[in-house]
């Protein structure tokens, strides 16, 4: 069952709106006209912990409810706190393009023999109908060893996706373990050389 959001008119600036608990919203899409309005934060926040792409029932202040996904979230970098939030209208019946996050399950075998490893793509890009949305796409790395990568063609189908992102897009790699070198024999003996010659020559003077 869909969670009810219930948007309100917007008052005030919207550092008034955030002082009184309220996150400012925008809503639009599906041929709907777009609004600007709040919602209780910490609604949206709990909401937001539990599932981000979660279909939601938002509802207008004078004109029922529409069902929507959060599109974007806009936080305050170091508290996290709520500043804005987009509300995009959708039609169960019809699909919609969206992103998944990739949330990567097991630890790689080469990781285990000391290599480290590399995510270079965080979401997934794909079209499907609303009711087959998932707040992450998991994938197991536990047999990937040094040396070994994946691409989007080599992760697992999903039934009812259609992956946008390009086949041949990285994902993730393991690299060779990072190997500090150790100075050359001779470049360690360069030092004491030098301070003997220069002992040497005090010697001479003397």
């Amino acid at each position: 069952m869909s969670e009810t959001v219930r948007l309100i008119e917007r008052a005030g600036k919207p550092a008034a709106q955030r002082r009184q608990g309220l996150v400012p919203v925008v809503i639009y899409g599906a041929g709907s006209e777009s609004l600007s309005l709040s919602a209780d934060a910490k609604t949206v926040d709990n909401i937001l912990s539990k599932n981000p792409r979660a279909v939601l029932k938002a509802e207008l202040p004078a004109s029922g409810t529409k069902d929507v996904i959060i599109n974007e979230v806009q936080r305050e970098p170091l508290s996290k706190k709520l500043l804005h939030i987009d509300f995009h209208v959708i039609d169960l019946k019809a699909e919609l393009d969206t992103k998944v996050a990739l949330h990567f399950t097991g630890t790689a075998a080469g990781v285990k023999e000391g290599g480290v490893q590399t995510v270079e793509l965080h979401e997934l890009d794909i079209r499907t109908l609303p009711d087959k949305l998932e707040s992450v796409f998991e994938v197991d790395v536990t047999e990937l060893g040094i040396g070994d990568q994946l691409l989007v063609s080599d992760l697992p189908k999903h039934e009812g996706w259609e992956v946008l992102t390009d086949p041949e897009t990285l994902v993730i790699k393991i690299l060779p373990p990072t190997v500090t070198e150790e100075p050359a024999a001779e470049e360690a003996e360069a030092p004491a050389a030098v301070e003997e010659a220069a002992e040497g020559s005090e010697g001479k003077e003397a």
